[in-house]
């Protein structure tokens, strides 16, 4: 059963879009610690807390997640996946 995100507002998607420019820029060795984001959100125009609380909430709600003191992406694919079982029956026909 395809499992729902909890959705995330504005302010979350902006930051989560300039942490995925980030690491896409970064070498691949880079590691990201919570403190490089908020920095990294910082120089993009945000406050402090509000990065902080930004990074929060997306690794609350599944969008980032943490291993060590590094943060990472889910995979595209999988965050990309549909949240609606309407579209299920057509991804089942196409895998299967």
């Amino acid at each position: 059963m395809w499992e729902s995100r909890t959705p995330i507002n504005s302010g979350e998607e902006a930051a989560l879009d300039h942490i995925e420019q980030y690491l896409d820029t970064a070498e691949n060795d880079e590691v990201l610690t919570r403190e490089d984001a908020v920095n990294h959100l910082m120089e993009q125009g945000v406050e402090r807390a509000d990065a902080r609380a930004h990074i929060e909430q997306l690794l609350l709600k599944g969008y980032l997640y943490e291993v060590e003191d590094e943060l990472r992406l889910p995979s595209r694919i999988d965050r990309a996946r549909p949240t609606s079982l309407f579209c299920m029956p057509l991804l089942i026909g196409i895998r299967g």
